[in-house]
Formats: structure tokens, sequence, C-alpha cells
């Protein structure tokens, strides 16, 4: 009788396990999913409101690499908004890939936009990747790289 109580006990932890992990990564992921609204929000929203919701979820280290390979800071990317020399239109995601490994998560997806930078107008669809981390509990966003994605060829 022992043996069988003993297995019954070791299969319930056996599955017992799994499902935590699956819950902590579903918390994660609605973490991140939740950022990146708030990424897209704050694209919108531009000028001084969206620079201090993007400086909110960037730390003094993030990164962004846009398609041309050029670097900007953290401080670069938010004095664009800050100027209104970005302005974003339209801003939607697909595509989404969320893989969370213990306190790092990589997104990649498709984002399709349409605003004004620098005066000049732009629409397009690019495939991106954003690099999280979390500190002291809270997620950062360290890397955002973007690739303008070429238009289907015309049949």
């Amino acid at each position: 009788m022992k043996p069988r109580f003993v297995i019954a006990i070791l299969l319930v932890l056996a599955l017992a396990v799994p499902a935590s992990m699956l819950a902590q990564q579903s918390k994660a992921e609605k973490e991140i999913r939740a950022l990146l609204e708030e990424h897209r929000t704050a694209a919108m929203k531009g000028s001084a409101e969206g620079a201090r919701i993007a400086d909110k979820n960037y730390p003094d280290d993030f990164v962004r690499i846009p398609g041309d390979g050029r670097i900007f800071t953290k401080a670069e990317f938010l004095e664009g908004f800050k100027a209104g020399n970005v302005t974003v239109e339209s801003l939607d995601y697909s595509d989404l890939k969320i893989r969370i490994d213990g306190k790092m998560a990589v997104v990649t997806g498709i984002e399709t936009g349409k605003g004004v930078q620098m005066g000049v107008p732009w629409t397009g669809t690019f495939r991106f990747s954003r690099v999280y981390v979390k500190r002291d509990g809270l997620w950062k966003n360290v890397l955002y790289q973007d690739t303008r994605m070429p238009a289907p060829a015309k049949q």
C-alpha cells in the first residue's frame, strides 16, 4: 500500500511543477504584452507624454537600432518625441512571438504603421525584436530593433 501512495504523491508533484511553471510564464507573457501595448500607446501619443511613458519602461542602457543601422541611446530616442520630430499616426502589431527565459524575454513580430519623422512622412511594415530584462521586479526594454520589410511584389 505504501509504494502506491508514494507513487501517487510523486505523480501529483510531477504534474504540479509544470503547471506552476506555465502559470509563471503566462503571467510574464501577460506583463510583456501589456508593455508592448504601452509602447504602442506611447508612440502614438508622442511628445512629452509619449516620452514619459517610454522613459518609465526603458532603462538608461536602452538601445534602439532602426533599419539603417544607426544606434540611438535612450536620451536620443526620447528627445525625438519631446522635440516633436517623431509622430506616429497608427501602429499595429502582428505575428507576435514571446519567449521568456527566467529574467529575460525576447519578443519578435511585425509592426505596421504610419507617421512623420523629421518632417518626412513614412508608412510601412517592419519586422521587429525587443529584448526585455526583469530588474527589481519590473520588465525593462533594453533593446529595440526594427527592419523595414519589402512591399509585396505586384503581380
